[in-house]
């Protein structure tokens, strides 16, 4: 398998409000992706699914295998307290992903990217650790796999993810990491070279396309080569952070396509 370019779907937020221009709810984003964008894939985020039904997740699935866009991951926002302190905080962040597990399922997913807070010390994660083995056995039930995505203090390095990762264990667990979000080019370039080898699923940043000065953020292609270059061959995500998606995300799929297809 080579990289295949797909979309996060918080990259259309902006499109919802005018159907003239983009799909006219997350329901026709799978269209939109595949026709519009030739993209093929999505990651769904899950404040875009709340107050969703069953039924609803269903159509969603359907549509996306229809389109050939299928849904591959559902990435949560909300920060987990899986390794606080307060058992009762604990089991809300495991019934939450409980949740997640058969959203994912039903959905189509082949994983569930969750934020794991609380994890500070060696007690935060031996607690997580604990909580996250407790429930691999419903994860792997629902045949997903459960990702980490990169957060604030020791979950926001390379170190402190990919431990928790070893920690826990199996073939079902790994990493969502995200490029585009460091402080310089290098530390993003080192980030991912740490951190592809266990991811499952990867997102690319994209902001706004200025004139003949290219991306704005920073350099996707640098940032495939790498990919490339560690052997990740999986999906990668356009997560859309700028003003104008219909202009930049074609403009950003034909520069990483470019770079996926380079000798």
């Amino acid at each position: 398998m080579t990289l295949l370019l797909t979309l996060s779907t918080s990259s259309l937020n902006g499109l919802f409000n005018d159907p003239e221009k983009g799909p006219d709810s997350l329901l026709d984003v799978p269209r939109f992706a595949m026709d519009d964008l030739a993209l093929r894939g999505l990651y769904i985020n899950t404040s875009m699914l709340a107050g969703w039904s069953l039924k609803e997740f269903d159509i969603l699935r359907d549509r996306a295998d229809k389109a050939g866009c299928p849904c591959l991951v559902l990435a949560d926002e909300e920060t987990l307290a899986i390794g606080s302190e307060d058992p009762t905080v604990r089991e809300d962040a495991v019934s939450r992903i409980e949740r997640l597990s058969v959203a994912g399922n039903r959905l189509g997913c082949n994983a569930v990217a969750i934020k794991c807070g609380d994890v500070k010390d060696e007690a935060g994660a031996e607690r997580a650790t604990e909580a996250i083995r407790g429930l691999m056995a419903t994860i792997e039930r629902h045949e997903l796999n459960l990702l980490f995505r990169p957060t604030d203090g020791l979950m926001g390095t390379p170190d402190g993810v990919t431990d928790l990762v070893k920690r826990v264990g199996g073939f079902r667990i790994g990493v969502l990491p995200i490029y585009g979000t460091a402080h310089s080019q290098e530390e993003e370039i080192e980030r991912l070279r740490k951190l592809a080898p266990y991811a499952g699923a990867m997102f690319f940043q994209v902001d706004s396309y200025v004139g003949k000065s290219g991306h704005k953020g920073v350099d996707l292609s640098l940032g495939i080569e790498t990919l490339k270059r560690v052997g990740y061959a999986s999906t990668v995500a356009i997560e859309y952070v700028g003003k104008n998606p219909l202009k930049d995300l074609e403009k950003a799929r034909d520069e990483m396509q470019a770079a996926i297809e380079a000798e």
